[in-house]
């Protein structure tokens, strides 16, 4: 008979630690199967001071965009320069001078250049392709602190967070903020990565520079605080046991 109460204390203790596994984190619990939502296409970015540009001035005659290539030779001549937007939002292109660029979208910065480079006379079809050369989101908090790279000028929440290792068991992802600044004002966005409306929220497309804060959810410990924390628990829920069965040993 004793052996069956060792037995059964040993199964209850091991029940105890198991229920202090960490649980899953679970996205969208609110998006219902089989229902269509309307989907947002990714905005353009805007051209913002401090934007490095990458821009290739192209046509079918190579020898006339000479006068618009800074780089010339070697295995970058089929790379486009690099350009700063200063502070008063202009870049300083060959042959054209100075370019307002801020505040337009590269389609537009492209049609631009393309205009004053087929007004100067050089060329009479000009192909323009401006892209952004230091486009980053930034990732601080409980998630890890890391600058992630994009290279396509279009990625989303998720995507940012899945590629700096995705969220741990301790984030409060239903207040992920997001803080973005534009023509000098900073805006900070509190998204909730459970609800189905992180779709409609203007924090779902990136873009240059925000920086994604996910902060802890209550207290934070340590990988060996919370190993030592998980063995003090075992600890007490096998002390209760143990008396429990104790008592009622002895009343039986």
């Amino acid at each position: 008979m004793k052996k069956q109460y060792w037995m059964l204390i040993l199964a209850a203790a091991l029940l105890a630690v198991g229920c202090n596994s960490p649980k899953k984190l679970s996205y969208l619990t609110n998006l219902e199967y089989d229902t269509p939502y309307p989907a947002k296409p990714a905005p353009e970015l805007i051209l913002q001071k401090g934007d490095r540009l990458d821009i290739r001035v192209l046509c079918s005659s190579p020898e006339l965009m000479v006068p618009f290539q800074m780089r010339t030779g070697g295995a970058d001549a089929t790379a486009g320069d690099l350009y700063t937007v200063d502070r008063a939002g202009f870049i300083d292109f060959p042959v054209l001078g100075l370019v307002s660029v801020e505040g337009k979208t590269l389609k537009q910065a492209e049609q631009s250049l393309a205009d004053g480079i087929r007004n100067s006379g050089f060329i009479k079809e000009p192909t323009v392709r401006v892209t952004l050369a230091n486009f980053t989101v930034t990732v601080v908090g409980s998630a890890g602190n890391t600058v992630i790279p994009v290279e396509d000028s279009n990625i989303n929440l998720l995507q940012v967070i899945a590629r700096s290792g995705g969220t741990k068991e301790n984030n409060n992802i239903r207040e992920v903020t997001v803080i973005r600044t534009e023509e000098g004002i900073r805006t900070a966005y509190k998204v909730d990565l459970q609800s189905r409306e992180l779709f409609d929220s203007p924090a779902y497309y990136l873009q240059q520079h925000d920086i994604v804060y996910i902060k802890p959810e209550g207290r934070h410990l340590s990988s060996s605080g919370q190993t030592a924390m998980t063995f003090v628990t075992a600890g007490l829920s096998l002390g209760t046991i143990i008396s429990n069965f104790i008592l009622w040993s002895r009343r039986y």
